[in-house]
């Protein structure tokens, strides 16, 4: 019975809510006499009442709407103790000075950070133009008691499949039991089929995913009466989000990953990729068989950052002691979740076929191609690298014989997707300099064995006998197809 006594005075109340706006004056106006217009959100310009909810921030403006010479210091707010209001006494109270934009009149600001119900009064704004003449307006201030919500949480969040319940009770200070409704963002009754309504709350037995959308606005409307004037009804609002949190997600719950042992010092990575998880995850912890990793030099942990989440372990100089398996947590602070890693030993990709097609004057086309007829793996990458040459003979040993170390402290570094044709250009070189080139292929598991050689780029010198050729070609080709044309 009360819940339809409810839905049949909120319409009723809504509608004298609606009927009062129109009544009143809905903005500021000013006169010839008395240019100064106050004005603020929740003013009735009718009685010049300004009705507020103690604990809001608010702030109100007078404005000095004539084209007379008003001073910066005789535009100013008065307390209803008739005290002047500085911006600088009270950091609770306070007014600003400035003009205004588009018009630049003289305008001055009241803010209060926090009003109280000790703030009710009247408040007046004075204004003295260079003349002399003084010109004042007076507003009422009316602080009402807080409403204390049952659950002040603007956002309610459960698990996957969990319930929830939206509480949109009151605790009224002034004793009088508000009206209450409830609905959706967009200011409709809620979905019956979605929530259960039971007097002021709102539940959702079983969440899903598409119910991370929802919102339930709560609605209260209270009576207020002023002096003997007649009675006006407080709406107040608070809206609550839907938040609907998931255990992190993987594209499966095992995978295997490789990695090659071999003389080379190689690192190794697993991977702990994140398909879906609400929150974001934020923590990840990674153990061998069931003991937790500890960071150190040997095993780090990177974080994925941005949109794209994940996270994975480096090992650093894996051996056959860290093959096995991994186990990566992923904590999202609401939900844990476990992926498994099986790490197994494969063979590294053969050396591959590296052919120069061109030489240019700032790049040099070549072609790689994988003789590995069956490999352990596909091969996905190729990593050429490059130094010139005097750099690589620095180094005091043969180009084949050159280490990692110098290689990645010394060369140009990229890595290129595997091309159906094997073409690869590499510009940015220098003309008429030798390079020594370094050429290896890559699989899942790692890099395999490198191919050495050296190649120049063309110089100056040989362009311009390349041109001065097609140059003395050009009037031979054509004396020849004359000669040709003669005889046929």
């Amino acid at each position: 019975m009360g819940r339809l006594l409810g839905k049949m005075l909120f319409p009723l109340a809504m509608c004298f809510l609606l009927t009062s706006a129109v009544v009143a004056s809905d903005k500021p106006t000013s006169n010839e006499e008395n240019p100064i217009v106050i004005s603020s959100e929740s003013m009735d310009y009718d009685t010049n009442t300004i009705t507020v909810r103690e604990g809001k921030k608010m702030m109100v403006s007078c404005v000095f709407e004539s084209d007379e010479t008003i001073h910066k210091s005789d535009l100013l707010w008065k307390q209803p103790n008739g005290n002047n209001i500085d911006g600088e006494t009270n950091p609770s109270l306070f007014a600003i000075v400035l003009n205004e934009r588009g018009s630049k009149h003289r305008k001055t600001s009241l803010h209060f950070s926090s009003v109280h119900t000790r703030d009710t009064g009247l408040y007046t704004c004075s204004g003295r133009t260079a003349g002399g003449e003084t010109f004042e307006k007076t507003v009422k201030l009316v602080v009402l008691p807080s409403i204390e919500w049952n659950d002040k949480d603007t956002v309610k969040g459960a698990l996957l499949g969990e319930p929830i319940t939206v509480d949109c009770g009151v605790k009224s200070k002034s004793g009088a039991d508000p009206m209450i409704q409830m609905t959706n963002g967009n200011g409709e009754p809620l979905d019956e089929e979605i929530w259960t309504i039971a007097g002021n709350e709102a539940t959702i037995d079983s969440l899903k995913k598409e119910h991370a959308e929802l919102a339930v606005s709560c609605i209260t409307i209270e009576m207020h009466q002023e002096g003997n004037n007649e009675e006006f009804p407080v709406v107040d609002r608070k809206d609550v989000n839907v938040e609907v949190y998931t255990l992190p997600e993987f594209a499966s719950d095992e995978s295997v990953q490789y990695t090659v042992i071999d003389s080379h010092v190689r690192d190794a990575v697993v991977y702990c990729n994140v398909t879906h998880s609400f929150p974001p995850v934020r923590h990840y912890t990674f153990y061998h068989g069931d003991e937790e990793i500890k960071l150190n030099d040997k095993f780090n942990i990177f974080v994925n950052v941005g949109l794209i989440q994940g996270a994975h372990l480096k090992i650093h100089n894996v051996n056959e002691n860290d093959l096995g398996t991994y186990k990566c947590e992923a904590n999202n602070i609401k939900a844990k979740s476990i992926h498994t890693v099986h790490l197994r030993e494969a063979n590294a990709p053969a050396e591959p076929k590296v052919t120069l097609v061109e030489a240019k004057r700032h790049s040099i086309i070549w072609r790689v191609d994988s003789i590995d007829q069956e490999p352990d793996l596909p091969v996905n990458a190729v990593e050429i690298r490059h130094l010139r040459a005097a750099t690589a003979e620095a180094s005091g040993v043969a180009d084949e014989d050159i280490s990692d170390s110098y290689w990645k402290s010394h060369s140009i570094f990229m890595q290129r997707n595997i091309k159906s044709d094997g073409i690869y250009e590499i510009n940015g070189l220098r003309h008429g300099h030798e390079y020594v080139w370094r050429f290896r292929q890559i699989n899942e598991a790692g890099f395999g064995d490198s191919v050495v050689l050296r190649a120049k780029t063309l110089d100056d010198n040989y362009l311009e006998m390349t041109d001065s050729a097609t140059y003395t070609t050009i009037p031979l080709t054509i004396a020849t197809l004359l000669v040709i044309r003669l005889f046929v």
